[in-house]
């Protein structure tokens, strides 16, 4: 009966998550070079972007016409995925993984640094963090011509055991990224930076998935973490028979002989804990790197509702996109039209006496436009903006406002 639900949940995931036909999986090898630290990892044979500085390797896996390395990508754009794997894990652990995520448009990067027996936990997620902030510069770089144009501006970043604390410390007092995501995430403390002690300083939407079977880095590390997360938008699922090494392919020895020893051995097919994760998973960066409004609607009834595969959830915040019934947007002050909108937004203040602080944000607090006025009527100049809701956030010396907008297509 077990492995029948299972087959049941791998098909409900696959038949209600597919965004489309599935794309084909490119690879590249790309060095990014920090200039601003030393140290790090080069892959041998690998594209240079930058030549002095820690190199961070990392493994670049995107959309593409054909399956293949250095293959033409697909067109479109496509937010990027930073990944970090577990303690002594090679990246190509989690290609059961990566590949999904690139089927259904994004491109993954895995850093290949911090793999050896005594990793710098503080480096690795200083890695993680400065891709997450300059491959979407490749967008408009042609030093991976192979991407040019076919980068988004958005990314996460997240990952497994230690890349999972790591992402966490990347993290911290980091409003460069989108979304943060973790798996089975082990504590994280070098060099004074601690995942747990710091986790308040997260603003990124997060999602932590944790195996009930994980007896390596258990469910009460993964809700410490939840809990200790500062982020408004925060949730936590616990997958009913996952290991530590489930959300890998199976392959590292590393994993199974460190997960054996601490006595919880695998028993479901890894097809069906990847099934699980993507459950998840995949609607969670739907939702907050491509502004998809269905996607949202479904994380939000998964993660507070209760499902066979599932132990139990946590959840903090709304990811759902607001409704469209209203027209206009107002306060006692001040009146925005037309809400909502295909082109731009009008304010209307008859009270502004004074400099009045504008700001407009997204549902993940990015700040997207923001200017000082005296005028009556300002514009803000939202035409080309993605569809999905938005706040007008409005300061004049101690007093504030708060205004939900809508840009429709």
């Amino acid at each position: 009966m077990k492995h029948i639900l299972g087959f049941l949940f791998i098909l409900f995931c696959s038949c209600t998550l597919a965004m489309g036909q599935p794309f084909s999986v490119g690879h590249l090898s790309l060095n990014v070079y920090d200039a601003t630290r030393s140290g790090g990892s080069a892959i041998s044979g690998a594209i240079n972007w930058g030549t002095t500085g820690r190199a961070i390797g990392t493994e670049i896996y995107y959309p593409a016409t054909s399956t293949g390395n250095n293959t033409p990508a697909a067109n479109g754009q496509f937010p990027i995925v930073v990944f970090g794997h577990g303690f002594l894990m090679s990246y190509d652990s989690y290609n059961t993984l990566y590949e999904e995520l690139v089927k259904e448009g994004f491109i993954v990067a895995l850093p290949v640094t911090e793999g050896g027996i005594a990793p710098v936990h503080a480096d690795y997620g200083a890695d993680m963090a400065y891709l997450a902030g300059q491959l979407p510069l490749l967008n408009n770089n042609n030093v991976v011509s192979i991407l040019l144009n076919r980068v988004s501006a958005k990314a996460a970043i997240g990952g497994h055991s230690m890349g999972a604390g790591c992402s966490m410390v990347g993290a911290q007092n980091n409003t460069g990224i989108y979304a943060l995501f973790n798996m089975a995430t082990a504590t994280s403390n070098t060099n004074g930076i601690s995942s747990l002690v710091g986790a308040p300083s997260i603003s990124a939407p997060t999602l932590i998935l944790s195996g009930e079977r994980d007896c390596v880095a258990d469910t009460n590390v993964q809700v410490q973490h939840y809990t200790a997360s500062g982020a408004s938008l925060k949730y936590l699922a616990i997958l009913k028979n996952v290991t530590h090494c489930d959300f890998g392919n199976g392959s590292s020895l590393t994993c199974t002989l460190g997960q054996t020893t601490s006595g919880c051995g695998n028993t479901i097919p890894n097809s069906e804990a990847n099934a699980a994760v993507l459950y998840y998973l995949l609607p969670f960066l739907e939702r907050t790197l491509k502004n998809n409004c269905l996607a949202a609607d479904t994380f939000m009834h998964r993660i507070t509702n209760s499902h066979a595969n599932t132990l139990r959830t946590l959840h903090e915040g709304n990811l759902a996109c607001f409704p469209t019934t209203y027209n206009h947007a107002t306060t006692s002050h001040l009146k925005v039209y037309p809400n909502p909108t295909q082109g731009n937004w009008t304010i209307l203040n008859n009270t502004n006496n004074g400099t009045t602080h504008y700001s407009v944000l997204d549902v993940t607090g990015r700040t997207y436009w923001e200017t000082n006025s005296t005028a009556n009527v300002v514009s803000i100049p939202s035409y080309n903006w993605p569809m999905g809701m938005y706040w007008l956030v409005t300061k004049k010396g101690t007093n504030q406002e708060k205004i939900r907008l809508m840009k429709s297509k």
